[in-house]
């Protein structure tokens, strides 16, 4: 899948997601009973307008030693003939403005290794989730803003949680996301350096949905995503 199939992608999976949540608004939902997990609705139903994709939920089957099944779960996983697609997705509520939830999931994106491999962040923004119709995270925001890749790495530290540095700032993590992002990147030292795009915005009505591409700097036994430049050394 080239870049421009997969901002497409992004495209119709953000719309899908903003045009469900304003028709479930529309027929008396209230912002307060709309939940994280029923982002997969209208996720899953534009997918399997590809007859390509075989889907599944709640992924997990990694073979990496130290990772354990249910360790890591992807969202959302559709797997076609060459590609694979890997999505995570997060509703931001007043009640739940994490950016650390953010980098957890941007860091299990970041594990696929195929060169393949698609992965993409889907978040949705509910009229709370929103500051001037543009996301409340910081995170989001920074690379919102940059107008281009923007590469992370994370610094392991003992005994505490791992920093997330990015081209503009150091991303602190809490104890609970810490010691889960420690885990991935003790099986996978390479899920530390990674690379995220804002490909797409979609609205409806009052809702936001911004979808963003991980990308992995380094893919053992395969081409460099990145240019070398965006490589840094952790040390």
């Amino acid at each position: 899948m080239d870049q421009s199939e997969i901002i497409n992608l992004g495209k119709s999976l953000g719309a899908a997601t903003t045009n469900w949540l304003a028709e479930r608004t529309r027929s008396g939902f209230d912002e307060s009973l709309l939940s994280e997990a029923l982002l997969v609705i209208p996720l899953f139903e534009i997918l399997r307008q590809d007859p390509r994709w075989r889907i599944s939920g709640e992924w997990c089957e990694w073979k990496l030693e130290g990772l354990n099944k249910g360790d890591v779960n992807i969202d959302l996983y559709a797997e076609g003939k060459a590609e694979k697609l890997f999505v995570e997705f997060k509703l931001l509520k007043k009640k739940n403005l994490n950016d650390q939830r953010l980098i957890k999931d941007m860091v299990k994106l970041a594990l696929p290794k195929g060169p393949e491999d698609v992965r993409l962040l889907v978040v949705a923004h509910p009229p709370s989730g929103q500051t001037k119709h543009q996301s409340k995270s910081t995170l989001l925001r920074e690379i919102d803003g940059a107008g281009k890749p923007i590469k992370f790495h994370l610094k392991r530290r003992d005994g505490v949680a791992p920093l997330v540095k990015s081209d503009r700032r150091t991303h602190a993590l809490s104890d609970k996301e810490g010691k889960h992002v420690e885990r991935i990147i003790r099986c996978d030292p390479d899920a530390a350096k990674f690379v995220v795009e804002h490909i797409a915005s979609e609205r409806d009505s009052e809702f936001l949905a911004s979808v963003y591409s991980v990308s992995r700097t380094i893919v053992r036994g395969s081409a460099t995503l990145v240019s070398p430049s965006h490589i840094e050394d952790l040390t």
